[in-house]
């Protein structure tokens, strides 16, 4: 490993190893992003910004800026929102999508600022570094990387804490008070910004910075009662105790996957053989930081190296996060543990982890192990966007598809029929066309689509599918062996009524075992009948290639209820 260590350390090789990860990510953000808002961006970006506009008073503004999203006020997501319209006049879901995940490369450039203080050369600290592309900038996330708020908000939530901390963990009075702005700025754009209070604490306390700490807890409780102050949403915390209280094991477990997900490499077999690998990496991790953590807190001298504290900072933090989630989500569903959308913060924490590894290390076991550890991370990294890839360029079909449904038949991008959320979400759809703020993509998937509008026929060629219906969902199975999915390929299911016109992407089937390679051929759609309004509906196929679409329709028709 000598030689191969001398290589990973020359200087334009290293550069090299640690700016293609992050190119080759924004390739993929490039090449699968897509300007549709889903779900809660409603909420926070185009209600926000109307009530935000027509406030009639500053109070009023600050209000809209300050109401919570659940059980999180969202404040950063919304000044990026407010700074996006008044420099282009509107809204851009996908630029938005970019902002946030621009954040990535403020993590990586302060863990790199904070390992060179640690190792005094820059090349050293790059060669430090080399896995933290590697982790940071994945596939694993990709709900994350293309919903706009989860990008606002969760990645958001990260890189505005690890600023914070990284200013305080600086040993001078205007650091002190700089940090003090950003951790109130961090504690109302998420709710879970109030844990960087008590990993600041700790920061402040290992360094005995006593004038420095007491302000910091004065500053905290302040941010925790404004914060609180007026605040309408419980989400039952109560119960998420109760179920602790009753499931620790399970809790403990969950906590355990949950840090370990970054091993959660093929997301398409079956849940339940999802768990083990997380689960040892999560335990292996957190033995090994547990030790770190308690022989660096409980020294009784004072704490001088600002790396040290600086980790310490962002470690409390992260796992902290992981254990909030643990405790409070387990209960609505075990599967949370491996949750995509909250991936990052176990991405972060393995990032973090790795510097702080490389700097435990004498310069003979860097020699000795370092290789390894990034092949390790680099083969992860590669294994994972060939496994995650087609789950996010499903994930982009669908979002057409539904975009499509929203477009023509006022349902698809969130709430199900005749709801107010149903409601709720086709006025501000409206509102942004009328005020020219965004407007949906038309073609949602490709121009052959209009088509579908006109009334249906029969087609000579059709690839055969079967229809099953259940109480909630229409199962509609194909066992096409030549079925592929890609960036501009794919099937969708068509459900076509007198009225009505719905498309539903048709995901190819998944492994039922623990073999990846064991799969069926074909696809398998399961079409929710409350996201369709009632009535006889033929179907069909809307069949999508690079250079051309085909619409096939038979005999078959199904009564939606």
């Amino acid at each position: 490993m000598t030689q191969f260590y001398r290589l990973l350390a020359t200087p334009p090789l290293t550069i090299a190893l640690l700016l293609l990860p992050i190119a080759g990510f924004f390739v993929y953000f490039f090449a699968l992003r897509y300007n549709i808002p889903w779900f809660d961006d409603f909420e926070n970006i185009p209600y926000f910004l109307d009530h935000f506009l027509n406030a009639s008073s500053v109070s009023e503004a600050v209000a809209a800026l300050l109401r919570p999203n659940n059980e999180h006020r969202v404040v950063y997501a919304r000044l990026v929102v407010l700074g996006q319209y008044f420099l282009t006049g509107g809204l851009n879901f996908a630029n938005l999508m970019l902002w946030g995940n621009a954040g990535l490369i403020l993590i990586f450039y302060l863990l790199y600022r904070a390992l060179k203080q640690q190792e005094r050369l820059s090349q050293q600290a790059m060669v430090g570094l080399l896995p933290v592309p590697l982790l940071l900038f994945t596939a694993q996330s990709y709900i994350m990387t293309f919903t706009a708020i989860f990008s606002l908000q969760y990645l958001a939530i990260i890189t505005l804490v690890v600023l914070t901390l990284f200013v305080l963990a600086t040993d001078r009075p205007l650091y002190l008070w700089t940090a003090l702005g950003l951790g109130l700025l961090s504690t109302f754009s998420m709710g879970n910004g109030l844990l960087l209070w008590p990993a600041g604490a700790v920061m402040l306390l290992i360094q005995r910075r006593w004038l420095g700490l007491g302000i910091w807890v004065v500053a905290g409780a302040i941010s925790a009662y404004l914060y609180f102050l007026g605040y309408p949403v419980q989400q039952g915390n109560d119960e998420g105790f109760s179920y602790v209280i009753q499931h620790p094991l399970q809790t403990i477990a969950g906590f355990l996957i949950f840090a370990g997900s970054v091993f959660d490499v093929i997301p398409s077999i079956p849940e339940k053989y999802r768990f083990y690998l997380p689960f040892v990496a999560g335990l292996i991790l957190l033995l090994g930081l547990s030790y770190w953590l308690l022989t660096t807190l409980f020294r009784s001298s004072k704490n001088k190296s600002f790396f040290e504290v600086f980790i310490v900072g962002c470690l409390l933090f992260l796992l902290a996060n992981i254990a909030l989630i643990a405790f409070f989500r387990l209960r609505f569903y075990f599967g949370m543990a491996l949750h995509i959308p909250y991936r990052i913060y176990a991405l972060a924490l393995w990032s973090v982890a790795s510097v702080l590894l490389y700097s435990r290390l004498s310069e003979t076991w860097r020699v000795r192990l370092w290789p390894a550890v990034w092949l390790l991370f680099l083969g992860l990294n590669g294994f994972t966007y060939y496994t995650y890839l087609p789950e996010a360029m499903e994930r982009r079909k669908q979002m057409q598809g539904l975009s499509f449904n929203q477009l023509h038949s006022d349902i698809g991008l969130g709430g199900t029929r005749n709801t107010e959320l149903a409601r709720y979400i086709s006025n501000l759809t409206r509102m942004m066309r009328d005020r020219d703020w965004y407007h949906l993509p038309d073609p949602a998937i490709t121009p052959s689509e209009r088509q579908l509008i006109r009334p249906a026929g029969r087609t000579t060629a059709l690839t055969p599918f079967r229809i099953t219906q259940k109480p909630d969902y229409i199962i509609v199975d194909g066992n096409d062996p030549t079925y592929k999915v890609g960036l501009n390929t794919g099937s969708y299911i068509i459900m076509k009524s007198a009225r009505y016109t719905y498309l539903v992407f048709a995901p190819k089937n998944r492994p039922l075992t623990v073999k990846p390679w064991q799969v069926s051929p074909g696809f398998s759609a399961a079409l929710p009948v409350y996201m369709m309004q009632s009535g006889r509906y033929q179907v069909g196929l809307f069949k999508t290639q690079p250079d051309h679409s085909d619409i096939q329709f038979g005999n078959q028709y199904i009564d939606v209820p």
